[in-house]
């Protein structure tokens, strides 16, 4: 496996909680995600991760991990070092093949949802999902199959979020937005609204992609180990 890497969007979020007492993330709500072979790095965006991660097909699903305990600090390499987090992913149908395995904190535990150009109104600026599972201010980032045509006023590598949801349908504001999204066309084709909530703690890059046969288990053993550093300048 590919050594770890930290984002820089956690290591800001992490000095917020540590130093100005911002809000903890869900320990129930990490899952470890797997993304395509898309060039991925500690400069990419959040939309960049989430855009690029697996469809939830041939049994890929999100895996959620448990921080079984508070883990110890090691005066030996003079680190903190939390339990080994344990997540597996079975292809079931087809094979899976990715590059990409990321640490999602806050995450929705459904990867994305599918629709077609026959759900989105133009009109009304709805589009639906049948029993969607959202609640309004959920993270969304749209993509558009191949040979399809995001609707009109739906950009990619953009986070949106749920507005006025119903049951089965919802409308979209940008994120930090308080205007509904003008949706100028149904487009074209079959798109995925990829749940966007949360942010990549940490994510590796395999050297070359993994192939997961049908009917097999892909296993990762992770450890996640803290360092702490600072500087002290007296005059």
């Amino acid at each position: 496996m590919a050594t770890g890497i930290f984002t820089s969007a956690w290591i800001t979020e992490s000095a917020k909680i540590l130093y100005r007492g911002g809000t903890p993330p869900d320990v129930s709500k990490f899952r470890v995600c797997l993304a395509n072979t898309a060039v991925l790095t500690r400069a990419s965006t959040l939309a960049d991760f989430i855009g690029n991660e697996l469809l939830p097909s041939n049994g890929y699903t999100r895996s959620s991990v448990n921080f079984g305990s508070d883990g110890s600090y090691d005066t030996t390499d003079q680190r903190h070092e939390l339990p080994f987090l344990s997540p597996s992913f079975t292809a079931s149908g087809a094979s899976l093949q990715f590059q990409t395995a990321f640490l999602l904190a806050n995450s929705h535990s459904v990867a994305s949802l599918s629709f077609t150009n026959s759900n989105v109104d133009a009109v009304s600026d709805r589009i639906t999902i049948n029993n969607h599972g959202l609640v309004n201010g959920d993270r969304l980032v749209f993509t558009a199959d191949a040979l399809a045509t995001l609707p009109g006023g739906i950009a990619a590598s953009t986070l949106y979020q749920v507005a006025n949801k119903t049951t089965n349908d919802f409308q979209l504001q940008l994120v930090g937005g308080s205007s509904i999204v003008d949706i100028a066309n149904t487009g074209s084709g079959t798109f995925r609204a990829r749940a966007a909530n949360g942010i990549v703690v940490a994510y590796g890059v395999e050297t070359s992609p993994i192939t997961i046969p049908d009917g097999q288990t892909y296993a990762y053993q992770i450890p996640i180990v803290l360092l702490n550093s600072g500087y002290i300048n007296g005059t």
